[in-house]
């Protein structure tokens, strides 16, 4: 014995484990084939089937019938306001689609309106330009 009363400690050294030498994988697990069957720790998830529709946006989209304003004062202001309208024709079929709100059709005219314009306006331009260098 030691002077503090207990027995001296001895080397301890891990001894290496003894595996058999064919192991083998364990048996697989199948899930249960009945419908009804318990599942622990199951959260269901509401995200696929909610509980009522999603609502529509009321009224029609701003940007849709502020794309067929700017469309159709680029007729008046030599076609300038007509890209501002193509892009904003453009975001508003976006947005429509997505949200589900009036105003696709707007857009779409919009874009329409804002195209024939801007071709219009660059084939005058253009022609105006021939015209001035051939005199």
């Amino acid at each position: 014995m030691t002077a503090s009363g207990s027995e001296p400690h001895e080397s301890f050294e891990p001894q290496p484990l003894d595996y058999p030498a064919d192991a083998g994988l364990p048996p697989p697990v199948y899930p249960p084939t009945h419908p009804g069957y318990y599942q622990p720790n199951y959260q269901p998830s509401y995200r696929h089937h909610p509980a009522y529709p999603p609502v529509k946006p009321p009224g029609t989209n701003g940007k849709a019938i502020a794309a067929l304003v700017t469309s159709l004062a680029g007729m008046i202001c030599c076609g300038l306001p007509s890209i501002v309208g193509l892009v904003l024709g453009l975001v508003a079929m976006r947005e429509t689609k997505r949200r589900g709100q009036d105003g696709y059709g707007i857009a779409v005219a919009a874009v329409v309106i804002s195209t024939l314009v801007i071709i219009g306006y660059f084939l005058y331009v253009l022609l105006a330009a021939v015209m001035y260098a051939s005199n």
